[in-house]
């Protein structure tokens, strides 16, 4: 779905960022000869950053369509994620348009009014992102 072979490399790089953060858990290690370490995994909170950044991603994911002409955005730029994902709706193939745009509106809590969500929420809204790139071939 996306030409740019330099564009796509980029996103799978910065999806990679998100999988990464998506992915940190607590750990337990020891250095030969040396101490136990033991880190926490870290708090809630931490997972709204790669839940942001999965719509970062997605937003860059629509607007490289648009750049391309696969996708017709109106309005003024820089269009917002919202008309981007109202824009693709009917073009794109959506797995779950619904919950990704909940997901949306989550994220612009988030950016907007600094309103944290759950851990799990944060996960769920990734790994929904990560299936429409999987289906689009993004990924």
């Amino acid at each position: 779905m996306i030409r740019d072979s330099k564009i796509r490399a980029e996103i799978v790089l910065e999806w990679g960022a998100v999988k990464k953060l998506s992915a940190h858990r607590a750990l337990e290690y020891q250095l030969p000869g040396g101490p136990f370490f033991n880190e926490r995994e870290p708090p809630d909170g931490f997972y709204n950053l790669p839940f942001f950044l999965a719509y970062a991603v997605l937003d860059k994911v629509l607007g490289e369509l648009i750049e391309q002409d696969t996708l017709n955005c109106r309005g003024r730029r820089p269009f917002p994620l919202g008309a981007k994902m109202a824009a693709s709706k009917n073009v794109v193939p959506w797995q779950d348009y619904g919950y990704v745009e909940a997901g949306k509106t989550a994220r612009n809590d988030l950016a907007h009014h600094a309103k944290l969500i759950t851990k799990a929420e944060c996960l769920a809204y990734v790994a929904a992102i990560e299936v429409e790139l999987v289906a689009w071939k993004v990924l």
